[in-house]
């Protein structure tokens, strides 16, 4: 049976509509949130958020630096 390293934290499935600079799904376990700087665009606010991206049926890709919006953080 294949082992999967995923991280302990939960994966958060954040739509394109959520996130920048990407295409589809994002599944993204979070493991830090710059909260010092908030960020506009368009009109809104976005934090950079650093953690590690998974495939939709768990692999680990790799580490991932990206932006969310606000609305869809919690402190």
């Amino acid at each position: 049976m294949e082992q999967r390293n995923q991280p302990e934290t939960p994966v958060w499935v954040l739509p394109e509509t959520d996130y920048l600079y990407g295409t589809g799904d994002l599944h993204l376990s979070v493991e830090s949130v710059d909260w010092a700087k908030p960020q506009l665009h368009n009109g809104e606010t976005w934090y950079e958020v650093r953690g590690v991206e998974l495939t939709a049926d768990g692999r680990v890709v790799g580490p991932r630096r990206t932006m969310i919006r606000a609305s869809r953080l919690r402190p």
